[in-house]
């Protein structure tokens, strides 16, 4: 009974990241591959992703701090993080990733900064999600 209520709280709050607009269809795909492939997969991807996260902000915090920005590298960054955010399907990471993105093309470092801001934020918010997510699959075993 009780990994039954476990796994509807799970389901609803999965859905209610979807609701709001949080993540996206590919989310969901990730979560089947859970039972294809491995029953910790979710949780390896969620840590993957984070780690890499957290690396990636440092590393474009310091190149947008230096007095002459190299945005072609910032701009690979970015569109790397983009690709990886895509996979996990983190769609409002992904929106301010893409504003990123534009900010590196137009060589504009006030608009990389703000930009930037937003990504770390939108992440925060999905850290805490995925955060959630890690704990109740742990309780679950």
């Amino acid at each position: 009974m009780a990994l039954a209520l476990q796994r509807s709280l799970f389901h609803n709050f999965v859905q209610s990241m979807f609701d709001e607009g949080i993540v996206s269809d590919e989310f969901y795909q990730l979560l089947a591959m859970k039972d294809a492939i491995r029953q910790d997969y979710v949780v390896r991807a969620i840590t993957s992703y984070c780690i890499y996260a957290q690396n990636l902000f440092s590393h474009l915090t310091d190149q947008i701090s230096q007095p002459e920005v190299d945005y072609h590298q910032v701009d690979a960054s970015a569109r790397e993080f983009y690709a990886r955010t895509s996979i996990i399907g983190a769609e409002h990471v992904k929106l301010s990733c893409a504003e990123l993105i534009q900010a590196c093309q137009g060589n504009d470092k006030e608009y990389c900064f703000r930009a930037l801001y937003w990504t770390k934020n939108e992440y925060s918010k999905l850290r805490r999600k995925f955060e959630t997510i890690v704990q109740v699959f742990y309780g679950a075993l």
